[in-house]
């Protein structure tokens, strides 16, 4: 009995196939949901759970880089998850990491949510998960955040720990000195 084994390329290959149209399993044109029922069915519990839908052209991944340190490289997909409850815009942001040396199983973390920090890009350095984000600043109002910020997650025993966060400091303006005639 031979056992599949699904390495990072592979599960990446599925990706790239999914979003490019090619798999060809209908007609209905290009999506951006994956061919991997794993990666597809932990975004639905997420979604079920929180009876809320997943708008997939929101999703960000990453699959170039070992989180745990096994030497392998692991998946990672951010997404989103909107009418929380059953309806409205509310949203809420996730991070799913699915670990090569455990045998893809994910684990799931809630990474922010409207008036609060909005992950827009995802990266990995020396075993750390750095998410870039749009931050809620006080006076912004709940459609669109203003400022930016950081979280960082890092990987103890089976969990995913949020271990720092910040925001960008706002720009003061000083005043101009361009317009300004030498001399004076």
């Amino acid at each position: 009995m031979t056992r599949r084994v699904w390495s990072i390329r592979s599960l990446v290959g599925l990706v790239i196939i999914a979003m490019s149209g090619a798999s060809g399993a209908t007609d209905s044109g290009p999506t951006c949901t994956t061919q991997s029922k794993l990666v597809e069915s932990t975004i639905a519990a997420v979604a079920r759970d929180l009876k809320a839908k997943e708008y997939c052209q929101f999703r960000r991944y990453q699959a170039l880089y070992d989180v745990d340190g096994d030497g392998e490289s692991d998946f990672i997909v951010l997404f989103s998850v909107e009418g929380v409850g059953g309806g409205g815009n509310d949203h809420y942001d996730f991070m799913s990491v699915f670990f090569s040396g455990r045998k893809w199983q994910p684990v799931t973390v809630k990474t922010g949510g409207r008036g609060d920090w909005d992950p827009i890009s995802v990266e990995v350095q020396n075993h750390k998960i750095i998410l870039q984000t749009l931050v809620y600043r006080p006076t912004d109002p709940l459609c669109c955040p203003s400022g930016k910020g950081t979280l960082i997650y890092e990987v103890h025993g089976n969990k995913l720990e949020l271990v720092a966060e910040g925001e960008e400091k706002a720009e003061t303006s000083a005043p101009s000195q361009r317009n300004k005639t030498p001399g004076r």
